[in-house]
């Protein structure tokens, strides 16, 4: 597996879509996503220059954080289960999947408790997936007041996960949705929310996000190859 010339086309394949969109390709992260890889082949993306690390569970990131260097940034991008919270410190960067109440109340607990403040993604259902975890678009703004009443967690964006099987206008279709909800509550000026960042875009697809405002894309198999 040539982890170092996966990660240099997909950049390559950023800035291209990037271009078509007039957009600053430094806008975008790239963000590896290790779930399943060892930490040596999370190393291999290290050396190639790879810097953001993206894990779906807390235990598989608990098992990586020590045995790699600490200017790694992880990102934390599948559900999260309100009882692993205590598992997470100050190492993770960003809770891509904020997707329930539930949720937001033991993020403010453990953060007053701790006297940390958790930055996080709103996950949103765009394309209104039953298979899929999320918020609906109508219930975000709701969301967010309640999110306006935390002191431990901070809302820097919204996420979203492509439908399987969509075709490339139906997915450009629900990112634009994302941006243009995303847009649209900005203007709002919700206490604790700033609405800067789009997670959306994974290895089939990230080149149509890109083109509808992605700031951060996910993308594993492109770079690590399949899983097992």
């Amino acid at each position: 597996m040539d982890i170092n010339g996966n990660i240099s086309d997909i950049r390559q394949r950023m800035n291209q879509a990037a271009a078509m969109s007039g957009r600053n390709p430094s806008e975008i992260k790239l963000l590896a996503v290790s779930k399943t890889m060892s930490s040596d082949v999370v190393r291999c993306a290290y050396e190639a220059g790879q810097r953001a690390f993206a894990e779906n569970k807390v235990q598989e990131w608990q098992e990586k954080v020590d045995h790699l260097p600490e200017d790694c940034e992880w990102h934390l991008v599948g559900r999260l289960q309100t009882n692993k919270v205590k598992y997470l410190d100050t190492r993770i960067t960003l809770i891509h999947s904020l997707d329930r109440i539930s949720l937001l109340k033991a993020l403010e607990h453990h953060g007053a408790q701790r006297q940390m403040i958790w930055p996080t993604l709103v996950q949103v259902n765009i394309a209104r997936d039953p298979q899929k975890a999320g918020l609906l678009d109508e219930e975000v703004e709701d969301f967010l007041s309640e999110v306006a009443r935390c002191e431990h967690v901070r809302v820097h964006g919204l996420m979203t996960i492509g439908a399987l099987g969509a075709s490339q206008e139906e997915t450009q279709g629900y990112f634009r949705q994302l941006r243009l909800l995303n847009e649209r509550l900005q203007v709002n000026n919700i206490p604790h929310v700033a609405l800067k960042e789009l997670s959306m875009g994974m290895s089939h697809d990230f080149e149509w996000a890109i083109q509808e405002g992605a700031t951060m894309i996910r993308v594993g198999r492109q770079i690590f190859g399949e899983r097992s």
